[in-house]
């Protein structure tokens, strides 16, 4: 009960939205700061379809992802992302997330800022079946790293 004798009303958990949640979650984990790209077929749909900013294409079904991830984590030595939020509501979660990674040409520097981003991620049967996702590059990246103009959110002018 809450002050005044009246009884908090507490919504339930939507299990579905938690348990989405902790599939892409572990996703993230295990794919993109792992590198365990084996357990993408067990988490994406052979249907999947990835619309991702600044792709001319879109990225279809596990191949695709395979790519996409080995291609990132080519470009961007020691990368890892980091959920800062996520919201759920029946089969789709939104996550924004954050990104770091060594500077090219300086794997001294664990950790620079290069990029954040927001997820749209629609899962069916615990496996991915739709993302959008935006996101920009921050900090002093060189742009031909990953084909993309580099914004310095940090910068003054």
């Amino acid at each position: 009960m809450s002050r005044g004798g009246r009884r908090r009303i507490v919504p339930p958990v939507d299990a579905v939205a938690e348990r989405n949640k902790r599939k892409v979650r572990f996703f993230v984990d295990a794919v993109w700061n792992e590198g365990r790209i084996e357990l993408i077929d067990e988490l994406v749909a052979e249907d999947y379809v990835g619309h991702v900013a600044r792709l001319d294409a879109g990225v279809l079904g596990p191949g695709g992802v395979r790519r996409l991830v080995s291609s990132r984590r080519r470009a961007l030595p020691g990368l890892h992302v980091q959920i800062d939020d996520q919201v759920a509501e029946d089969d789709l979660v939104v996550t924004r997330w954050r990104a770091t990674a060594s500077r090219v040409g300086r794997v001294s520097d664990p950790g620079a800022p290069c990029c954040v981003g927001i997820s749209i991620i629609r899962l069916l049967a615990g496996k991915q079946v739709d993302c959008h996702e935006l996101c920009a590059e921050v900090g002093e990246r060189d742009p031909s790293s990953i084909g993309a103009r580099t914004v310095d959110l940090h910068d003054d002018a």
